[in-house]
């Protein structure tokens, strides 16, 4: 899976966990994957659940264990972990 293709599989899973919500989901484009800087946090990681929660008035831990939920049946992604205050790691 390419870094594009993982922006679009988290940003189209945002948009289902945030379904029914008056919150505009984020841009695929606006979606940001880096590298953890320890292998052992995954191959990419996104805050996009910190960052939405807020917005959404969520916990961001919550959201980013839906997003997880959402990630782990995406073709390509092997495993999904949520980390800390709401990091996924993927």
């Amino acid at each position: 899976m390419t870094i594009e293709q993982l922006r679009t599989a988290v940003a189209r899973s945002l948009a289902q966990v945030l379904e029914g919500s008056e919150v505009e989901p984020i841009a695929t484009e606006d979606v940001v994957i880096e590298r953890p800087k320890s292998r052992e946090h995954g191959d990419y990681a996104t805050n996009v659940a910190l960052v939405m929660a807020k917005k959404a008035g969520r916990n961001p831990r919550e959201l980013a264990g839906e997003l997880a939920d959402l990630l782990k049946d995406a073709q390509g992604i092997e495993s999904v972990d949520v980390a800390g205050p709401g990091f996924v790691n993927i």
